[in-house]
């Protein structure tokens, strides 16, 4: 079922309720309103004909009989009176009787009255449904009880009027009932409208895969335009995210091209040399150098790759309080084999505890020191400063090398992105450490950032929240000149 059709069946349903608890209320509030307007209206005329009673005597005082005053039409329309003994017998009857006789009185209501206590009651007389009042008649002499007499009016003309009531108030639910499904399911009709629209563009995309197209954003200020926002920002992200897919496919591909190019180049030329019977043993070294080499930079860009798949696929490390002070001086030892040619300057802020994982912050820290030895020239210095500053701890790894345009300064840590400085430099880095680093930070809950003066150098701060609260004081400093050992492969 639609849901056009669903809201004109709920808007009927919601119509039916309110008018039926409406119409319901009214006609019982009417129908006790009429009723309480004939018992008033008999009591009223029964008083009024008490006060007006004309009691017959005899010669000797005793009482003959009692006679009903003449009613004034105006005010007594349609009312019946008759007065009755104690016996139960008929007295007197005004304006006319209602059947061949009096109307006979129930026993208990007649008992009622001989205890000197009024009652209504309804009763039926030939098929005409009777509202009576009966009280009892006292002798105005003696204060001797006579008798009773009765008020009745006959209540066809209330239950016509109900009747009419119930034929209108059904023929009104009727028309509702149909005006509010039809009105619910053309405003309905009118209302989804925009979704028909989101539905087909939908439709659309999914059949073009295109998600450069956008929905028309509708000026209704309603849940609609919040929808079709929120669909439009949605096509942003997956369209964002399939063109940094494509572009991630694409560089991967093209940077596994490079070294199983090298590779494949490398093994025909040495497979050329033994077929031909002259394998030139200076030629097969170097070639068997270059294999190793380019072995190992496709293996440290599998493993980049790999790192980042996990990344994606949401994976996170535990973490832990740990040592950052140490952690830093264990990258320190392990960066002095990533260079020969340059000066690593160490500062580190002692008994800096961090919440981390020890392995993953060893990973960011060579990173940072390896890209920084990568750009900055031979006999220049790098420096590693961990410090603290309240809740966080800082780690800052300076370089001395020629430095970032502004331009290319927060791209540095997207995938592949290698700048001039990079391409100039021929470095071996497939541009993903920087990535790696920042996934690495983002993981702990910190921030990753870059300055950098053109000609100058460039500073990557690391802020890192801390284990433990700060101390008051200075914390001691170890100051620590690694002095080159090794040489390994650059980024």
């Amino acid at each position: 079922m639609s849901i056009r059709a669903r809201i004109a069946l709920l808007s009927g349903f919601l119509t039916l309720v309110i008018l039926m608890g409406i119409g319901v209320g009214v006609y019982f509030i009417l129908q006790r309103s009429l009723n309480r307007e004939i018992d008033n209206r008999l009591a009223s005329i029964a008083a009024n004909v008490n006060a007006e009673l004309a009691f017959v005597r005899n010669p000797d005082g005793s009482l003959n009989r009692v006679v009903l005053p003449k009613l004034d039409p105006f005010v007594s329309q349609g009312i019946y009176l008759q007065v009755i003994d104690l016996r139960g017998n008929g007295v007197d009857q005004a304006p006319t009787p209602l059947t061949q006789g009096y109307l006979p009185v129930p026993p208990d209501v007649l008992n009622l009255n001989r205890d000197r206590t009024a009652k209504y009651y309804t009763t039926e007389n030939g098929g005409v449904p009777l509202r009576v009042f009966s009280r009892p008649i006292f002798d105005p002499l003696t204060g001797q009880l006579l008798g009773t007499i009765q008020a009745v009016q006959p209540l066809s003309s209330t239950g016509k009027t109900l009747r009419t009531v119930r034929l209108l108030f059904m023929t009104g639910l009727g028309f509702g009932l149909l005006i509010a499904a039809v009105g619910a399911y053309i405003l309905s009709g009118r209302s989804l409208r925009p979704l028909t629209g989101i539905t087909n563009t939908a439709r659309r995309i999914g059949r073009s895969r295109d998600l450069s197209e956008r929905l028309e954003l509708p000026s209704s200020n309603d849940e609609v335009q919040d929808l079709v926002e929120t669909f439009n920002s949605m096509l942003d992200r997956l369209d964002d995210a399939f063109t940094a897919e494509r572009r991630f496919v694409s560089d991967a591909s093209h940077e596994l091209r490079t070294p199983l190019t090298a590779l494949r180049g490398n093994a025909e030329i040495l497979l050329r040399q033994i077929e031909v019977g002259s394998v030139d043993m200076t030629d097969a070294a170097e070639i068997l150098t270059d294999i190793r080499d380019e072995s190992e930079r496709m293996g440290r860009l599998v493993q980049n790759l790999l790192t980042l798949a996990r990344a994606d696929v949401g994976w996170r490390p535990d973490l832990e309080p740990v040592q950052l002070d140490q952690i830093a001086l264990d990258s320190a030892r392990l960066a002095t084999r990533i260079s020969s040619t340059h000066e690593l300057n160490v500062e580190i802020e002692d008994e800096v505890d961090v919440i981390g994982n020890a392995d993953q912050l060893k990973q960011l820290m060579i990173i940072l020191l390896d890209n920084a030895f990568t750009y900055t020239p031979d006999g220049s210095a790098v420096s590693l400063v961990v410090t603290s500053h309240d809740d966080k701890a800082e780690i800052l790894v300076h370089d001395s090398g020629p430095g970032i345009p502004p331009e290319q300064l927060e791209r540095i840590f997207d995938r592949f992105f290698r700048g001039e400085a990079a391409r100039d430099r021929r470095a071996a880095g497939a541009g993903l450490g920087l990535a790696i680093a920042r996934w690495i930070v983002d993981c702990h809950n910190g921030s990753i950032d870059a300055t950098s003066v053109v000609g100058i150098g460039t500073t990557v701060i690391v802020s890192l929240p801390r284990a433990t609260p700060p101390e008051k004081g200075d914390g001691g400093k170890l100051e620590t000149s690694l002095q080159p050992i090794a040489i390994g492969a650059g980024k």
